[in-house]
């Protein structure tokens, strides 16, 4: 039993002291630094997607923008095709006007000719009539002899 004890015995070894080696100074340089880049990516990162965000935005805003613009500009093309209708309805009023009226002229014109042609003939009548009076006036009338003075 002399030899357990001799062993239990004995002090604690001392802890293993720190030591700043080559290789440890490295590794904690490159956890500093990887921290570092893992910071600044980050921060890159989120700059980033608040930009993307920001531009998003915006194109949204003038995509409504132009569509509003957009439909301002059918919304007058329409009033304007719809006055266009409009005027193309007289225009096709005027044109069956147009012809009903060629068509009254010509009825008109082919009256008037007959009219020319009827009052002709009366012409011609009343001058025959009045041939036909005048020689009744002629032969109903006593010849007078010439006077003498």
């Amino acid at each position: 039993m002399g030899m357990v004890e001799d062993e239990t015995m004995e002090l604690p070894k001392r802890a293993a002291r720190l030591e700043w080696n080559l290789n440890t100074i490295i590794q904690v340089i490159t956890l500093v630094v990887m921290g570092i880049g893992g910071v600044t990516i980050w921060v890159e990162k989120s700059r980033d997607i608040e930009e993307l965000q920001s531009w998003r935005t915006a194109l949204e805003q003038s995509q409504k923008d132009r569509l509003a613009e957009f439909r301002e500009r059918d919304g007058r093309a329409e009033e304007r095709f719809r006055g266009l209708e409009n005027e193309v309805r007289k225009i096709d009023n005027l044109t069956y006007r147009v012809t009903i009226t060629e068509q009254s002229t010509a009825t008109i014109t082919t009256a008037i000719k007959d009219l020319q042609s009827v009052i002709n003939q009366q012409s011609g009548d009343l001058k025959v009539v009045r041939e036909i009076l005048q020689r009744l006036e002629d032969n109903g009338r006593p010849t007078e002899a010439p006077r003498q003075r």
